[in-house]
C-alpha cells in the first residue's frame, strides 16, 4: 500500500527516470548484451521479453510508481577458483537486471565525479586499459623499460624504482552493505528512495543459504556492472590516500593495486597506510600477494622475456615458411612456463601462449590441453576459445572426451562451458561424427544422474537441444518431467526447447505448454505464451527479421536464435513464406540445425 510520504515525496523522483524509452533503451544497449556475456546463458536468449520489451517497459513503470514492485529469485551458481573452492555468482532475473541498471545510469556520474583519480577502474575492458606485457622501446635497457612500463600501463606520473602489487582479502564477501551506504550516500545528493531501491535489490539477490537471515555483509559477486561501479566506488578513499602518499603514481583495477615508490620505506609506509585506511571499513590486505617488486623482481613477475618472445610470433600465420619450427618452438616453450609457476603474471602469460596457438591454428597443444584444462581451472576459458577456434576434428572431439572422463567437477559452470563449445561447433553428419556425439551424450549423462544438480541437467538440455531428434528430445522431456518441473530455472529452459517440438507432435507440447502457462512462474508464463502465439504468427515483422537475420550473417548462428526461429516457423504462414525460406538458406549453415529444418519445416 502506498503512503502519503511515497505519493507526495518519492515518486516524483523515481518517476523521473522510469520512462518508457529511458527503460527500454537501458534494456537495448546494455542489458540485454550484459546477460548474453554471463557464464550461464538463457535457452531462449531471453527473447520472450525482448521481443515484448515496449510492453515490458510499461509494465515495470507501473510496478515502480505504485509501489508493488518486488524482486524475483536470482539464479546462484559456484565457479571454481582452485583446489575445489568455489566462488559463488548471482544472476539477477532480466527484470531486476533491468531495474539496477536504470538506476546505476542514473547515478553513475554523479558517483564517478567524485572518484579522486583517473587511475582507479573498475573494468579493464571497459576503459581500453593496457596490459602489461604491452610495453614498446625493446631497445632500452631494462631498467629504462621498467620506468617506461610505469608511464605507459600504470598511468604513474614519473618512473619508480620500485612497485608494490596488492589486493583485498575476499573483497566482495568482505563488504559492509551498511558502511558502503553511507559511503555511496556521501558522494552524492541522490534522492533517498534511489538508494533505497538499489540496496534493496542488492539484498534481495544475495545469496542467503538455508533460509539464513541477511547478514548485510558482502555484495552479491555478478557481471553485471551496476554491482562492480558500487564495489569500485566504496575504494575512493583508498584511491585519495595512495594519491597523497604516492603523488597519484598508482593504479587500481577494482580491488588489484599497483603502487610505484622510490624507496622500500615509502613502500612500507604505503602498505601501512592503506591498511589502516581498509580496517575502518571492515576490509583488510591480502598480504600474501602483497609484495615490493625492484626492477630486476619486476622483470621475473611480468615474465617480460616470454612476453618479447610471443610479440615476436604474434603476425606469424599458417602457411609461413617457418611456421612448423615456430609452433614447435611455441610448444616447447608453453611446456616449460609450467615448470615455474611462482610469478605473479604467470597465468595471463599461460593465458597468451594459449591465444598464440589459437593463432597459429597449431594442434600441438592437443597433446596437452586436458591435462591443463583439469589441473588449471583459472585457463579454461581461453583453453576453450582455442578449440572453438580449431574447430571440431576427430583430435578436438577426443581431447574433450579425455578431459571428461578425467575431470573431477566441483562447481556449476565447468560442464556447461563444455557443453556450450560443442553446440557452437558446426558439426557434419555422418557416422564418425555421431559416435563422437553419442560418446559424449553418454558422459555428460552420467555426470548428471552421479550428482543429480539442477546444472548438470542444464548442461544435458542445451547439449540436447540442438544435436538430438524432436522424438528423441520429446521422449526425454516427458520422461523427466517430475526433474525439471522442481527447479523453475530448469522449468523455463526446458519451455525454451518446446519451440523445436511443436511441429512434431503439437497435441502433446500444447498440453505441456498450457501446463507451463497455469504454473505462475512468471519467466516460464511469458516463454510458454510466447512460443505458443508465434505458432499462429502471421506476420514476419521488422523486430523478427532484424534478430533472427542481422545484417551480417553469424557463424555460428546461437542456438538461442535457432530455437527462436523454430517457434516463428511453427507458423505455417511463416514457414511456407518462399522470402523467409530464401533468407534461412542465406544464414543457417549449420549441419545439425540445417537437417532439423529439413526434416521439421521441409526447408531444404
Amino acid at each position: 500500500m502506498q503512503t502519503e510520504r511515497f505519493n507526495r515525496l518519492r515518486k516524483a523522483a523515481l518517476s523521473k527516470i522510469f520512462e518508457k524509452k529511458r527503460i527500454t533503451d537501458v534494456w537495448k544497449y546494455i542489458v540485454k548484451n550484459q546477460l548474453r556475456n554471463l557464464d550461464l546463458k538463457d535457452l531462449y536468449d531471453h527473447y520472450d521479453f525482448n521481443y515484448n520489451i515496449e510492453e515490458r517497459a510499461l509494465a515495470i513503470k507501473n510496478e515502480i510508481l505504485s509501489g508493488t514492485y518486488k524482486v524475483s529469485q536470482p539464479l546462484i551458481y559456484r565457479i571454481e577458483k582452485k583446489y575445489g573452492v568455489c566462488r559463488h555468482l548471482v544472476i539477477p532475473q532480466p527484470i531486476d537486471a533491468l531495474v539496477l541498471q536504470v538506476l546505476v545510469e542514473e547515478v553513475a556520474e554523479q558517483i564517478l565525479n567524485n572518484q579522486p583519480s583517473k587511475n582507479a577502474f573498475y573494468s579493464r575492458d571497459k576503459h581500453n586499459v593496457p596490459h602489461p606485457h604491452k610495453i614498446e622501446d625493446y631497445g632500452f635497457t631494462w631498467r629504462q623499460q621498467w620506468k617506461q612500463l610505469q608511464k605507459k600501463i600504470y598511468n604513474f606520473n614519473d618512473g619508480k624504482n620500485l612497485i608494490v602489487v596488492t589486493d583485498l582479502s575476499n573483497y566482495y564477501d568482505s563488504i559492509d552493505v551498511e558502511e558502503l551506504r553511507k559511503v555511496f550516500t556521501s558522494y552524492s545528493k541522490i534522492d533517498e528512495v534511489l538508494i533505497d531501491l538499489l540496496f534493496r535489490i542488492i539484498e534481495e539477490i544475495s545469496w542467503k543459504p538455508d533460509y539464513l537471515p541477511y547478514s548485510r555483509r558482502g555484495l552479491p559477486t555478478t557481471n553485471i556492472e551496476g554491482i562492480r561501479l558500487l564495489a569500485h566506488s566504496f575504494l575512493f578513499e583508498v584511491d585519495e590516500v595512495i594519491k597523497q602518499q604516492t603523488s597519484d603514481n598508482f593504479t587500481r583495477w577494482m580491488d588489484d593495486i599497483v603502487i610505484g615508490v622510490d624507496t622500500k620505506k615509502d613502500a612500507i609506509e604505503t602498505i601501512s597506510s592503506v591498511s589502516d585506511m581498509l580496517k575502518t571499513r571492515g576490509l583488510a590486505l591480502n598480504l600474501a600477494k602483497t609484495n615490493i617488486y625492484t626492477d630486476k623482481a619486476g622483470y621475473y613477475h611480468f615474465q617480460i622475456e616470454a612476453n618479447r618472445y610471443i610479440d615476436t610470433i604474434e603476425k606469424v600465420k599458417k602457411g609461413d615458411s617457418n611456421y612448423k619450427k615456430i609452433c614447435s618452438e611455441l610448444h616447447k616453450r608453453f611446456i616449460k612456463h609450467f615448470k615455474d609457476t611462482a610469478p605473479k603474471y604467470w597465468d595471463k602469460i599461460a593465458k597468451r601462449y594459449i591465444t598464440s596457438y589459437s593463432k597459429l591454428e597449431s594442434d600441438l597443444l592437443l597433446k596437452v590441453f586436458a591435462e591443463k584444462y583439469v589441473d588449471f581451472p583459472g585457463l579454461r576459458s581461453h583453453l576453450l576459445m582455442y578449440l572453438s577456434r580449431m574447430g571440431y576434428k576427430k583430435k578436438t572431439g577426443a581431447a574433450v572426451l579425455k578431459v571428461l572422463d578425467t575431470i573431477d567437477i566441483f562447481d556449476d559452470i565447468s560442464l556447461y562451458q563444455i557443453c556450450f563449445l560443442v553446440t557452437q561447433w558446426e558439426i557434419s553428419v555422418n557416422s564418425e561424427t555421431k559416435t563422437f556425439l553419442e560418446d559424449f551424450e553418454a558422459k555428460i549423462t552420467t555426470f548428471s544422474f552421479k550428482r543429480k544438480l539442477p546444472s548438470d541437467f542444464y548442461c544435458v538440455l542445451w547439449f540436447k537441444a540442438k544435436y538430438n531428434h524432436p522424438e528423441d528430445l520429446l521422449k526425454f522431456i516427458e520422461k523427466y518431467k517430475n526433474l525439471w518441473q522442481t527447479d523453475s530455472f530448469l522449468r523455463r529452459q526446458v519451455t525454451a526447447i518446446l519451440s523445436r517440438l511443436v511441429i512434431t507432435n503439437s497435441k502433446a507440447i500444447e498440453k505441456i505448454l498450457f501446463n507451463q502457462i497455469s504454473s505462475g512462474i512468471t519467466n516460464t508464463v511469458t516463454l510458454a505464451n510466447q512460443i505458443y502465439q508465434f505458432s499462429y504468427q502471421e506476420l514476419f515483422d521488422k523486430k523478427l527479421s532484424y534478430y533472427l537475420f542481422p545484417k551480417n550473417p553469424q557463424r555460428p548462428y546461437p542456438l538461442g536464435k535457432f530455437l527462436v526461429l523454430c517457434s516463428v516457423l511453427n507458423s505455417e504462414k511463416i514457414r511456407t513464406n518462399d522470402a523467409i525460406r530464401t533468407r534461412i538458406k542465406e544464414h543457417i549453415k549449420d549441419p545439425y540445425y540445417l537437417r532439423w529444418l529439413e526434416i521439421q519445416y521441409n526447408i531444404r
